[in-house]
């Protein structure tokens, strides 16, 4: 009995989240300006590989990422009035741009933000989405795996929410380009994506140029949040920055260590390597004992928080990369919204300083957050380590490459 109850509610809450979902399809119609509302409907292919019709510009969308929001902003002149919600907030990850955006776009504040449930990463429920009544859900390719298991998915496609699966994160250089694309035409933004599409990849015409002439691959050691889950070290092995290293013309150490995505290097074989250069990416995680980067970081504290990381991890004083101003911080958000390529920058210039040294990346964000972002991009987003502050003699001058 107890079984057909729950199965004829299920259907009730399905049946009634389409009447309210084909309810508010047709409120955004009337609502959707002309021109945008003539190129409806489309038809788009996302980066799963899976067709779906919009049959009019969204108006209430869902974020499965709450990063995406950097996406949206740089589309939309106001995101967060096309929104019905988001999973989480960026609260956690960066407090400082969640302020800043909702000083820009105050209904932000207001813009549900439900819990995940006990699983910190697990995508809501029927029940939570219907209550958010969204006519786009907008979350990372990865979730389409994981959603082919899931009877989740069978309730999203009975309830004719349609999702778009983007990726800044996985490959950021390889899919950045095409995840922009489609947002723009999902949301009536096109010559919008255009432009940020060209500026983008003139930003990395300009690596192209630097890394023409280069022979050499420095060593490079990927650590990823360090102190965070970890003290040492958590890396990328073939996605997210270990794509931006080996664009860069880096030999990423972890590279065919392990299968995966991502997993822990043991620290002897990192003191072993002696790798030429270390990158550890750093935000405003609640937790102490990481690298502090991001909006409104200075960068006196992200150099205090490097050299604590030096100072607790046997034997990394006596790495080359330590003592010859190889040691960067980088933000662990840029590639995990659309502005990856100011981390390439600055890896390519870490990397052959000599060949890359007319790469400005701190310009390059700048500008990108002057014409397409609501918010400003000051703070510290990569820092090189200048030595613990209460020694001399560590530089950051590149003298290690010897090209």
């Amino acid at each position: 009995m107890r079984a057909l109850f729950a199965s004829r509610l299920g259907l009730a809450i399905i049946a009634i989240g389409s009447a309210l979902l084909w309810s508010t399809t047709a409120l955004a119609a009337e609502r959707t300006d002309p021109v945008a509302a003539s190129r409806f409907p489309v038809t788009l292919t996302d980066l799963a590989g899976q067709e779906l019709t919009l049959l009019a510009p969204p108006q209430r969308i869902f974020l499965d990422n709450p990063r995406h929001l950097f996406a949206l902003a740089a589309l939309l002149p106001d995101p967060v009035s096309r929104m019905s919600g988001w999973r989480g907030s960026l609260e956690s990850f960066d407090p400082v741009a969640q302020s800043r955006l909702t000083a820009a776009l105050p209904a932000l504040a207001d813009l549900p933000a439900p819990a995940p449930g006990t699983a910190n990463n697990a995508m809501l429920g029927a029940e939570a989405l219907i209550t958010l009544d969204p006519d786009l859900i907008v979350a990372d390719v990865s979730r389409y795996r994981e959603l082919q298991t899931s009877p989740l998915r069978a309730q999203l496609e009975a309830l004719r929410i349609p999702i778009l699966f983007v990726d800044f994160r996985e490959h950021p250089l390889a899919d950045t380009a095409p995840s922009l694309r489609l947002l723009g035409r999902a949301l009536g933004a096109e010559s919008r994506a255009t432009a940020l599409i060209q500026q983008l990849e003139t930003e990395q015409a300009a690596v192209d140029d630097c890394l023409a002439t280069v022979t050499r691959r420095p060593s490079v050691l990927i650590d990823i949040a360090p102190g965070l889950r970890v003290d040492c070290c958590r890396s990328n092995f073939d996605s997210g920055l270990a794509d931006l290293v080996a664009y860069a013309r880096g030999d990423n150490i972890a590279a065919g260590m392990s299968p995966g995505t991502e997993n822990v290097l043991n620290p002897e074989t990192i003191l072993a390597r002696d790798p030429d250069v270390i990158i550890a990416t750093a935000a405003q995680w609640p937790k102490g004992g990481s690298v502090r980067a991001g909006f409104g970081v200075e960068e006196s504290d992200t150099q205090r928080d490097m050299a604590d990381v030096v100072a607790r991890r046997p034997g990394w004083p006596a790495l080359s990369a330590v003592s010859d101003g190889g040691f960067h911080a980088l933000w662990h958000g840029y590639h995990q919204g659309p502005f990856s390529v100011v981390a390439l920058q600055a890896i390519a210039g870490w990397l052959h300083p000599r060949q890359c040294a007319a790469l400005d990346p701190e310009e390059t964000l700048e500008s990108l957050y002057r014409r397409f972002m609501p918010i400003d991009a000051s703070g510290t987003f990569q820092a090189t380590y200048a030595g613990n502050p209460s020694e001399n003699g560590n530089t950051n001058d590149g003298s290690r490459d010897p090209r």
